[in-house]
């Protein structure tokens, strides 16, 4: 970018923003240079993030998670709260609870992780920055206090499971325990397991005030999507609906392509 679009760039947001009726803002995210430099690191899975030492377990979803949560500020939010209570389901290396305590220093954040060496990397990371005051619960977010299979994939993509080789035991909470109280903000990103989870705390949503989900659909499984949106309904949501990932780019021709059919981000929010 020249110097001359540097210093226009600015004022053409603001001028977009005041055309659209939407509050111009300052990101709390990173810069483009500073995503520049990540993208171009290579070696072991441990870079800098806001000048601390962060570990890292797939560096393609580090990036994207990056663009997700720091450029685009997809969990941003509004509370009149000092400490508001975020409750984090499916939180991996940490860079959305990092997110969250950046928004709101004082907040109080529990962070699910069902992977327990992903968790661990949790547990370093939030160190890191300082954030000790994060609850961090190695448990996995679920219908019932029971054990469950759960496959992992050493990523962002570890899944409960039913009998398939490789898989291990893991504990389970069930997340309607955690509603009996207001929640500000409740984050479900848990690959697949969300329609059970949000069917069982139906009735306990009218405790939280924004809620992002995100929405796995299997290629070989019914699609849950409208019962979803009735749950979120009858919650006394409106929501707003973005494509997560662009799973079939030519949906009559690769619908039988993709170990997911469909991914969507699911914005409940209460006017």
């Amino acid at each position: 970018m020249s110097k001359i679009n540097k210093i226009i760039y600015p004022f053409y947001k603001f001028a977009v923003n005041i055309k659209t009726n939407k509050p111009y803002k300052k990101k709390l995210g990173i810069n483009s240079s500073e995503m520049n430099r990540l993208r171009k690191e290579s070696g072991p899975l441990s870079t800098f993030l806001f000048g601390k030492k962060i570990d890292i377990t797939n560096f393609f979803w580090y990036i994207h998670g990056l663009n997700e949560i720091f450029l685009d500020e997809t969990y941003r939010f509004h509370s009149k709260k000092e400490t508001p209570l975020i409750l984090d389901c499916g939180a991996n290396v940490g860079l959305s609870a990092i997110y969250f305590k950046r928004l709101y220093p004082k907040a109080q954040v529990i962070a699910f992780e069902a992977d327990q060496d992903i968790a661990k990397t949790l547990s370093s990371n939030l160190h890191s920055f300082g954030f000790d005051d994060v609850e961090i619960v190695s448990k996995a977010v679920w219908t019932a206090n029971t054990t469950l299979e759960f496959m992992s994939d050493g990523a962002v993509g570890g899944q409960i499971v039913e009998g398939r080789e490789g898989s291990t035991k893991i504990e389970a909470i069930r997340l309607r325990d955690y509603l009996e109280k207001e929640v500000d903000f409740l984050k479900i990103d848990i690959e697949g397991v969300e329609y059970d989870i949000l069917k069982d705390c139906a009735d306990k949503l009218i405790n939280v005030k924004n809620l992002f989900i995100e929405y796995h659909s299997f290629l070989n499984n019914e699609q849950k999507l409208d019962e979803i949106l009735l749950v979120l309904k009858k919650a006394g949501f409106k929501y707003y609906i973005k494509e997560a990932w662009n799973n079939m780019p030519m949906p009559f021709v690769d619908s039988h392509q993709s170990h997911y059919d469909l991914q969507l981000n699911i914005f409940a929010y209460r006017l």
